[in-house]
């Protein structure tokens, strides 16, 4: 194991993945740590921005605990929100980003992929989704076949206070039960993209 890997475990002990999901979504609406909080403490500990990239793209080195994931992809309740969001267009701004860490070519048995979403109201309330994609188990032949689990959060914010909800589903097929959302919100998104 070489001495980043291990630098990178040391720093990865004891954060969970909502910890992970949470700071990134945070850093995407611009939102300030609380004090006192785990998030906080997650900023002060990755403290540089390459540091943070770093521990992003090595997210697939955490323990992701997948029980407990028994609602299906089609059955999320923030995936139907962020559809019904996006489609009525009654926001001043929108923003997406997304990290593919496609591990094909040097990791062949894990895959992951993180989308963010941040909407801004006329109201000044701000919501935030953010989706962690993760393939546990590969599929050698198709890997868009693979099944795995999603974890979502959406965080709004209004007047310096701010509401956090975690979601957790799982998919047998990425291409049957999850690619068609995406494609969904990718041309909803676009569209908010026109002059």
């Amino acid at each position: 194991m070489s001495k980043s890997v291990s630098a990178r475990k040391k720093q990865l002990t004891g954060v969970k993945i909502e910890d992970i999901l949470n700071e990134e979504l945070r850093r995407e609406m611009g939102v300030e740590a609380e004090p006192g909080g785990r998030k906080l403490k997650l900023q002060q500990k990755f403290s540089s921005v390459d540091d943070w990239e770093d521990i992003m793209h090595s997210v697939y080195e955490l323990p992701i605990e997948i029980e407990g994931y028994t609602k299906k992809v089609s059955d999320m309740h923030l995936l139907r929100e962020m559809i019904d969001v996006l489609a009525s267009q009654e926001f001043e701004k929108v923003k997406r980003s997304e990290s593919r860490k496609k591990q094909l070519s040097q990791f062949v048995s894990t895959m992951n992929m993180y989308y963010n979403l941040v909407v801004t109201k006329k109201s000044g309330e701000r919501i935030g989704y953010g989706a962690l994609i993760y393939f546990p188990d590969l599929n050698q032949k198709y890997p868009e076949r693979s099944s795995g689990i999603v974890l979502a959060e959406r965080k709004v914010t209004k007047d310096g206070k701010a509401d956090t909800r975690f979601e957790r589903a799982r998919f047998d097929d990425f291409l049957v039960d999850v690619k068609p959302y995406i494609e969904v919100l990718g041309n909803l998104y676009r569209k908010t993209r026109k002059p």
